[in-house]
């Protein structure tokens, strides 16, 4: 048989031929210009009351950026604090502004290569929010979607701040301990990879943050709220203690001056939670709690009031309330990180960073009292790591960077996956079979829930 043949003039084959070669330069372009622009993310964090869209973008060389990062807070002040019902119709009405915002800034004009959400721990109908809008996107713009636990998101903050600084993309290296600190969460944890992570010492009780906004509520005087306008009673309590925005130095000491100091004074003393766990193997050990600060403040606030109604102390009693009562919490914080270092030294594990992540990180006299304690414990060779304020509270940022790690790692997310409203860092042990592993209340370990899919990567 004879071969076949051009059967158009050969200036036309010839012209046809060059434009193959044309094409098949215009794909090499495309494909170097591809890998040139490297890797977006965009993230959606509502967990709690914060809507929050953020746009990450990894270059191929040269250090990430965030193209953009937006968030709406609920305004839920007549409620004194987070309402759920407030937040979910927030989530509703702000996500998809956010979104809207945030689409022009995506590199290029190209669609991201992930979508990112946080699947939990949180508020069920908050989570669902995001959740919902991410699946929808992603199913739109056929990319993968990675859901992501809060917390690990928190713990990973300073790599993501670290990286958007220039310092690379692996700092601080694994291991690290974390002290995650929030308005829902007293914890501290070691991770020793993206997915390896062991909870060390949590709370028995309250959060710290839920201890220190309650006190807040109780103390800071109404005018001084009225005035700021604000339902963050943290860092109003913050505000009020130090005005002048610089805290007294704090000194670390085996003996309780400042204690007595108040005590001689005003006749009350705050108590040192746990103050028995002394020795390895006590109940108390590891553990947090401040459900017996907070009583304290308000049996003290109680009494006052009884005496002298309304106007129970002046302002220099109230303001020496609030330093002490974040003195007392900030020690306890430092004790058990303490007790955690130790224990890892213990172990024969090098922890050279700890970060301190959460909404709580935010208060500059907790960064003085952890560092005085640690270097007076001896461990003043470990760095501590905060994040900048705007990266302590959640954010969509974080979970931008923990969808990017998680997708590198070579995971990502089904699209039947649902929000959990406890989600612990920590796989449950192997013997503890008769425990629901999976279900929308609670969930164990990173990769110890349904939903995730692995591929080579």
């Amino acid at each position: 048989m004879p071969a076949a043949r051009c059967a158009l003039p050969l200036s036309q084959c010839l012209l046809g031929a060059r434009g193959l070669a044309a094409s098949a330069r215009s794909s090499w372009n495309l494909y170097q210009y591809a890998a040139r622009r490297g890797f977006t993310v965009l993230g959606i964090e509502s967990s709690c009351d914060d809507s929050s869209v953020a746009i990450l973008h990894i270059p191929e060389n040269g250090a990430p950026t965030l193209p953009f990062h937006g968030k709406v807070t609920a305004d839920t002040r007549k409620f004194l604090g987070i309402n759920p019902i407030t937040a979910f119709q927030s989530h509703r009405r702000n996500l998809s502004p956010l979104l809207q915002s945030a689409l022009p800034h995506l590199p290029d004009g190209r669609k991201p290569d992930i979508v990112a959400v946080t699947r939990g721990p949180g508020m069920i109908s908050s989570l669902d929010v995001g959740l919902q809008t991410a699946k929808g996107l992603a199913l739109a713009w056929d990319v993968p979607l990675v859901g992501i636990n809060h917390m690990q998101a928190h713990a990973l903050t300073v790599r993501l701040c670290r990286a958007l600084e220039g310092r690379g993309l692996d700092d601080p290296k694994y291991p690290f301990l974390s002290l995650l600190v929030s308005g829902g969460h007293t914890l501290v944890v070691v991770s020793r990879s993206l997915t390896d992570h062991e909870v060390l010492a949590e709370t028995i009780d309250t959060a710290v943050g839920d201890c220190v906004d309650k006190v807040g509520r109780a103390v800071v005087p109404t005018e001084l709220v009225k005035v700021k306008n604000d339902t963050n009673y943290g860092r109003l309590l913050e505000e009020f203690a130090f005005p002048d925005g610089s805290e007294n130095h704090y000194y670390a000491s085996k003996q309780d001056v400042v204690g007595d100091e108040l005590e001689k004074r005003y006749g009350w003393r705050l108590p040192v939670s746990l103050s028995g766990a002394k020795k390895w193997g006590h109940r108390g050990l590891m553990k947090f709690s401040f459900a017996g600060l907070r009583s304290s403040v308000d049996r003290i606030v109680d009494i006052r009031k009884a005496e002298k109604g309304d106007n129970w102390a002046d302002l220099e009693e109230r303001r020496a309330l609030s330093q002490e009562l974040m003195r007392r919490c900030w020690e306890h914080l430092a004790s058990r990180l303490t007790m955690s270092l130790e224990l890892m030294r213990d172990r024969d594990v090098n922890i050279k960073t700890v970060v301190v992540s959460g909404g709580v990180a935010s208060n500059r006299y907790l960064r003085d009292v952890l560092r005085n304690q640690l270097d007076f414990h001896e461990f003043g060779n470990v760095e501590l790591a905060f994040p900048p304020v705007e990266f302590c509270t959640d954010n969509a940022a974080m979970i931008s960077w923990t969808g990017w790690e998680m997708y590198q790692a070579g995971y990502e997310s089904t699209m039947d996956i649902a929000p959990f409203k406890k989600w612990s860092l920590q796989p449950l042990d192997d013997t503890a079979d008769s425990i629901e592993r999976d279900w929308e209340e609670s969930a164990f370990g990173i990769l110890g829930v349904s939903g995730w899919k692995t591929r080579d990567c």
